[in-house]
Order: C-alpha cells, then sequence, then structure tokens
C-alpha cells in the first residue's frame, strides 16, 4: 500500500480511487466528438456563400437581405431594386430564382469575380458576377449577363 495511503479508511480510498477514475474518464472524454482539426473558412468558401445568399434571399423576395449582399447603391444593389419592381408590378407570385452552378472562383485580393449559372421565372442565364470585400465582408457589386 503506498504510503500516502497508509491510515486512510476504505471509504475515503473508495472516494479517492473514484475521484481519480473520474478525472481520468474526464481527460479522454474531453477530446471525443470531434476531429480536433479546424478548417479555416477561405475566402472561396465565403464568396460562395455569399452568392447562394442573395440567391435565397432573391427567390424568397427578400430584397432587403438580398441588398444587403451587395454594395450599397452598385449595380447589383439596383438591380435586387428592378427585380422588386417587376415582380410587384406584374403580379409574379412564383418568383424563383436558383443558382444551378459556381465555379471558375478566382480571387485577387479585395475583389472576386465568379462563373455562375441562374435558372429563374424570368428566364436562365449565364453570368459573371464581382464581388468587393468591404470592411473584411465579400459584397456583390456587379454582374454581366448572357441569356440563353
Amino acid at each position: 500500500m503506498p504510503p500516502i495511503l497508509k491510515g486512510v479508511s476504505k471509504k475515503m480510498k473508495r472516494k479517492y480511487f473514484l475521484l481519480i477514475l473520474f478525472l481520468v474518464l474526464a481527460m479522454f472524454l474531453s477530446g471525443c466528438g470531434s476531429s480536433g482539426i479546424v478548417t479555416p473558412t477561405t475566402d472561396e468558401v465565403k464568396v460562395k456563400s455569399v452568392i447562394q445568399n442573395y440567391a435565397f434571399a432573391l427567390n424568397n423576395q427578400n430584397w432587403n437581405e438580398a441588398k444587403s449582399y451587395c454594395v450599397y447603391n452598385s449595380f447589383a444593389y439596383q438591380m435586387v431594386d428592378l427585380y422588386e419592381i417587376y415582380v410587384v408590378n406584374n403580379n409574379v407570385e412564383a418568383f424563383t430564382y436558383k443558382i444551378d452552378n459556381i465555379k471558375d472562383i478566382e480571387i485577387d485580393d479585395i475583389y472576386a469575380q465568379a462563373d455562375i449559372h441562374i435558372v429563374s421565372t424570368l428566364g436562365s442565364w449565364h453570368e459573371d458576377i464581382y464581388l468587393q470585400k468591404v470592411s473584411g465582408i465579400w459584397k456583390i457589386y456587379n454582374n454581366s449577363y448572357a441569356w440563353y
């Protein structure tokens, strides 16, 4: 018997054993449920997310949210206003705006460009979409259309 436990009652020995067992178990379990690897969010992932969230907001006719993904008063911002006017004035209830594909993302410091394909109740088209990092946040500022 270790000298540190000499003269300690069986009840106290059991409590020490359970305490040590609990601490060891807590150390082993603290690593469970996580791979321990943290994947940083890359600018490419952030650009895709902004584009998808923008499309989702348009699809839900949440015009203010869609504009929040745009550089204020940019071409893209003004296009959201035009979509809203079209949908409201033409009583388009089943407005859909879905991005089929996002590819060829190019990032250069605070500017990014992506090639996307859109299917909408307004038609189907290919679009180059341009983003700018404003205060550390990617925002859409311009796009060019090629109707199919």
